[in-house]
């Protein structure tokens, strides 16, 4: 994965003055996504439920994104 590191200053415009490319090596389990199995529900209480697996599993990809993030500063 390559990030683009970019240096200068800022006014109304914006100038880069220095431009950098970072080779970072991620590891596997970083990018990797495990497919969510489809939610069926049959009461309200499966619904709430659904939505708070769906936003553990978000706040996961979230924090391997700033993992990821990390690696590159």
């Amino acid at each position: 994965m390559l990030w683009l590191v970019g240096c200068g200053s800022k006014t109304e415009q914006q100038i880069v003055k220095d431009v950098k490319i970072v080779k970072v090596q991620v590891p596997k389990e970083l990018l990797e996504l495990k497919a969510l199995p489809k939610p069926y529900v049959n009461s309200e209480i499966e619904i709430l439920n659904a939505y708070s697996m769906l936003f553990y599993h978000y706040k996961q990809c979230v924090i391997q994104m700033g993992k990821i993030r990390e690696l590159g500063e």
